[in-house]
């Protein structure tokens, strides 16, 4: 029986098909993961640490309108500290090199981007899974139905059939068992094809991802967050006493300032009428003063 004639029997033939269509599904899932990580890659790669402040809105939205970041994204920003530094920084359109404000992660990105959220749940990863059992299955199904198959087509009613018969049985009994061999041959050889393209599309840009992450973002620690929240509590406190006790005389200031600015220019205005009233007075003194004045 030579080899072409076994794989152009019926049930190792669907086996085939099975692996090809398997192998080509994981393919093309694959290679849709990989196009959308190596973007993200490629971008985080040409960010600078030192001007992430200033791009921040910028790698913000990049990364909102990726489909495969935008879940793990939202839930990181929420694990970052951004300082009071970064209003300033953004409104500055160019880094002068004299300012760098930095962006504190308080969790691991690895914990945010991973394979669930990045590979496993972009794909549909439990069907990949089960693959492997689905080709070894086939193997005991197409053997017994084979053999089934076979048993039906022996002839003993006439003794010069039975030899061709028992004949072809052990050519079918041949036939079921090698399908139970490139089923699980076929098994074994996917899950190491699947492993090596995994490895090479998926694993290899998640990590690079995670890479490039934590060289962006320093991680803080909690011990370390909660000293700087105190450190800057009471900064403010001490801000907010000055300003307290610099409050009455700079409202005195104002309010002396202000008074001097309006009424003094009325008052003044009101004199220099009264004293051109008395020279016109003094002017036409002798008559009735209230017929002078009207």
């Amino acid at each position: 029986m030579t080899f072409i004639k076994i794989l152009t029997e019926p049930a190792i033939l669907i086996i085939t098909i099975f692996f090809l269509f398997f192998i080509m599904t994981v393919l093309k899932n694959y290679r849709k993961v990989e196009k959308s990580l190596f973007s993200v890659y490629s971008f985080l790669k040409s960010l600078d640490k030192k001007e992430l402040s200033y791009r921040f809105q910028e790698l913000d939205k990049f990364m909102n309108e990726n489909s495969f970041t935008s879940t793990a994204w939202e839930d990181f920003k929420k694990a970052l500290i951004f300082p009071e530094k970064l209003y300033v920084a953004s409104q500055n359109a160019k880094n002068t090199g004299d300012f760098n404000p930095d962006i504190y992660l308080t969790i691991d990105a690895s914990y945010f981007f991973n394979e669930d959220s990045l590979v496993y749940s972009k794909i549909n990863h439990k069907f990949i899974q089960t693959m492997p059992t689905l080709l070894t299955g086939l193997g005991p199904f197409f053997t017994f139905l084979k053999m089934a198959v076979a048993f039906t087509e022996v002839n003993f009613s006439m003794d010069s059939e039975v030899g061709n018969s028992l004949n072809g049985l052990i050519a079918n009994i041949q036939i079921a068992a090698l399908c139970s061999v490139f089923a699980v041959g076929f098994s074994l050889l996917f899950m190491f094809i699947e492993k090596i393209l995994y490895n090479r599309m998926c694993k290899k840009y998640y990590l690079a991802i995670q890479k490039e992450l934590i060289r962006l973002f320093d991680v803080v620690t909690s011990e370390k967050f909660l000293i700087d929240l105190v450190k800057e509590s009471k900064i403010q406190n001490i801000t907010n006493e000055r300003l307290l006790k610099a409050l009455p005389q700079d409202f005195a200031k104002a309010v002396s300032a202000g008074i001097s600015e309006t009424t003094t220019p009325y008052l003044e205005n009101i004199l220099y009428s009264l004293n051109k009233l008395n020279e016109s007075l003094n002017k036409n003194s002798g008559g009735d003063v209230v017929d002078k004045l009207f």
